[in-house]
């Protein structure tokens, strides 16, 4: 969303610069052997494509579907390498606080804050400094940023402690990392898509056995849609949805159940698990926690936004979707460039992280929001601080 968003304030020529933790794509090489359910069509914007074209990049067609590693290689990593945007962007620089010259959170509530300028520090691998801005896009997604796996999402007992020793993210189970979970017990938390992606690559490997825990106590934990347009998910989730119904041979899977606590130790980890009230104890070897990921807002704190208190979005848009009441992604419309803004003047959090831990966020949102959000800035000249 950052490379996409510079795109755009080029296009209406704004200087703009782009701060990358990693590389550009770091997030969506991570899990790069995944296909996307949804088509090109839906994951990148007319000025992409059209910057592109112009430099001879051959595009896929529309209708294909990439996976993550096709989407960084064939768009999103010689977009960030074209003319226009190669010398704004800078990698390894990761963006750690945005504040206001000479303000704290508590200064000029709904004043004139927009009249002193952003400070924003940075780390990059040559140390720390302070760059200023006008504007501030927050673009940081919430991939890597995952929730605790405990009952009630807090740590489990032990969990903190072994956190590098849990996968969180997802695996190429099926390929690099296939060693490290064939012929393994494996337990599975969770009941998204992720997760059923990984129970489909887990009874594809010989040995391999998984428990299966969801916290909820419905026989199919995946929603499924009548007729839906992405067929991809429509099989996976007919698939995990299957497999906690009829069972399979290689799956236990238990429904209404959280993790209490774990320990690890020389034959893997050793977990409590509580099923309706239930206390277990079982012996796997690794764990899979799918229980999705929520909001970095240290980056923001000492500014002035306003945040939903469930799923830790800006509010505004929170209210939009929490009153939308669709669980299909592909329901979701735009909610207006109004829904964008927050308290602090000037301050803009898109992507993904507009979402909070809210999971059904498109690209195509994203692009609408990219659009909207310079309507703002185009429309409100106020935005641009008045003092240095």
């Amino acid at each position: 969303m950052g490379v996409e968003a510079a795109l755009y304030a080029v296009e209406l020529g704004y200087d703009v610069q782009v701060y990358e933790r990693g590389a550009v794509g770091r997030n969506v090489d991570e899990w790069g052997h995944l296909r996307l359910f949804s088509s090109w069509e839906l994951n990148r914007s007319v000025l992409g494509v059209r910057e592109l074209s112009a430099r001879g990049v051959p595009l896929a067609p529309q209708d294909d579907y990439p996976t993550g590693a096709e989407y960084c290689a064939g768009y999103l990593q010689p977009l960030a390498r074209s003319p226009r945007l190669a010398p704004r962007i800078h990698e390894h620089c990761t963006v750690l606080h945005v504040g206001r010259d000479r303000l704290a959170k508590l200064d000029l509530p709904g004043g004139p804050r927009e009249r002193h300028a952003f400070r924003i520090l940075i780390e990059s691998p040559t140390g720390e400094r302070v760059v200023r801005a006008d504007t501030v896009i927050d673009c940081t997604g919430t991939y890597g940023n995952s929730n605790w796996m405990g009952n009630g999402n807090i740590p489990a007992v032990g969990e903190r402690g072994l956190r590098e020793r849990i996968d969180y993210t997802s695996q190429d189970i099926a390929g690099a990392q296939c060693e490290r979970f064939r012929g393994r017990r494996v337990l599975l938390v969770g009941a998204g898509h992720s997760a059923a992606t990984a129970l489909e690559l887990l009874t594809g490997l010989e040995g391999t056995t998984a428990v299966w825990v969801v916290r909820s106590n419905r026989d199919e934990p995946l929603t499924t849609f009548v007729d839906d347009p992405l067929p991809e998910r429509d099989r996976l989730s007919r698939l995990a949805n299957r497999i906690a119904r009829e069972g399979h041979a290689a799956v236990e899977f238990r429904s209404g159940t959280v993790v209490e606590a774990l320990t690890h130790g020389r034959s893997g980890f050793e977990v409590t698990l509580s099923t309706n009230g239930a206390s277990s104890r079982i012996a796997v070897d690794r764990i899979l926690a799918h229980v999705g990921y929520e909001p970095d807002n240290s980056i923001y704190r000492e500014l002035q936004v306003h945040e939903c208190y469930a799923s830790l979005a800006p509010m505004k848009l929170a209210a939009t979707l929490a009153a939308s009441n669709s669980a299909d992604c592909l329901a979701q419309s735009s909610a207006g460039a109004e829904s964008l803004r927050n308290p602090e003047p000037g301050f803009f959090i898109l992507g993904a992280k507009s979402y909070g831990k809210n999971s059904n966020f498109l690209m195509r949102i994203g692009l609408q929001q990219i659009r909207e959000v310079f309507s703002l800035i185009e429309n409100c000249p106020d935005l641009m601080p008045q003092e240095s």
